[in-house]
This record gives C-alpha cells, structure tokens and sequence, in this order.
C-alpha cells in the first residue's frame, strides 16, 4: 500500500517561511529576539526592539500616503523578513544599528515600495543634521563663563541612568522624547537647564519622578477668598 499523502514542494516550503506567512505582533514573544544585542551610534549596546523597527517601516509607508501604510500586517510582513535576517546572521555578534536602517530600506525598495524607503532617509539625513547643528548652552564651573557644546542624546540618556536610575530603553525613549521637543522648539542653541526641565517634564509625565502620581489638594476653607480645590 502506498502513502497517499505527497511530499512537500519547494513552493510550500516556501510559503511556510514566507515573513508574512504567520500573524505578527510588535509584542510577540521570541527568545531570538533577546538574543539580539544593536550597537548604537553612540557605542551603547541594547537589546533589539522589533517595535522599533516596525515603526519605522510603518512611518515610511505612512508619509509617502501608500495605503499599505495604514494595513499593520503588511508592515508586519517586511518587519519579519529583517528580523529573520537577523536572527539568522547576529545571533552572537551586535549588529550596528546603521545596518539595520539599511536593511530596512532595501526590503521596502525590493518591495515595490522605493518612495518609503527614500522618505526613511532622507528622516534620517534630516534628523542627523538636526544634531549637529544643535547647540547647548552651560556655564563652566572653573569661571562661570557660558560655553557651548554640540548636543548629545547619548549624554542626556547617561544622566537619566545615573540621577534617575533608569533602564536604558527607557532612558533612551525619554532622551528621544526630549530631543524632539528641542526640535520642535527650532532652536540653534538652548541651555542645559532647558534641558534638565524637559527631561524632568517628560519623567513627570511618565511617572518616572518622584512623587508624579501624587494629587495634592486643598483642603475646604470657610475663609473668603480662599481656593476651595485645585480642582476648580
């Protein structure tokens, strides 16, 4: 007797393996993706964030108005095909996060989609020249004199490390959140203590400060003039 089932074809085999072949999730748990360690521009070393990644693909699409932009499974598909990349080629080496963007950028181009991939970066190009061009403001210790130096996010991430005692992707995400707020400001020089205030703004914000969730009240008052709530 002979087995009726029939051996699997390249073409299925192929379509098991396709990256957009199975539901894929920013969330989605895979031990492969601990393994992955990104070397920064700054020289720090982090874990890799397939969020990250398909957000960036996402916002591609997105800003060159293709309808894909707005479907997560197709963003889904090409994230998976680098992270497969990846899991396959940097399981015990750091990969640069340069290399990254570029592998993202040529998945959309071979994709069909060249104008998202020109859109990321020419966001890159836009971004890096922003950084150079930005200027902070201190006053030297020695003599009180203000100098300027070039503004560094990885500087800003140290000090939320150290004063805060943060993880590095979430000193990273709040150092990223302060450095758009300083461009959205479309300054050429700004003061480190505009600085301190954003970063202590965004902790705020977040939660990440002391005493951030705590509501203070005043307390009713039979006294004319004075504030019943803060809430009022």
């Amino acid at each position: 007797m002979t087995s009726s089932k029939k051996p699997a074809t390249s073409s299925t085999r192929r379509k098991r393996t396709s990256p957009g072949s199975r539901n894929f999730s920013m969330s989605e748990p895979t031990s492969l993706k601990d393994q992955i360690r990104v070397i920064k521009r700054d020289g720090s070393i982090e874990p890799f964030a397939i969020a990250k990644m398909l957000n960036c693909i996402r916002n591609g699409l997105a800003a060159t108005g293709d309808s894909c932009g707005l479907d997560m499974s197709a963003a889904g598909g090409l994230a998976e095909a680098v992270f497969e990349y990846l899991t396959s080629s940097f399981r015990r080496s750091p990969v640069p996060s340069r290399h990254i963007a570029e592998l993202v950028e040529l998945v959309l181009s071979q994709t069909g989609h060249g104008t998202a991939s020109l859109a990321i970066r020419e966001h890159t190009a836009s971004r890096e020249l922003r950084r150079r061009r930005l200027m902070v403001a201190s006053a030297r210790p020695s003599d009180g004199r203000i100098v300027q130096h070039r503004w560094s996010k990885s500087l800003l991430v140290r000090h939320l490390r150290r004063q805060h005692h943060l993880d590095v992707p979430i000193a990273r995400m709040i150092a990223g959140r302060v450095e758009q707020l300083l461009f959205n400001c479309g300054l050429r020089v700004v003061t480190s203590g505009l600085i301190r205030e954003m970063a202590r703004s965004e902790l705020l914000a977040w939660g990440l400060a002391p005493g951030a969730l705590v509501v203070k009240r005043v307390r009713p008052s039979d006294r004319c003039g004075r504030v019943r709530d803060l809430e009022n």
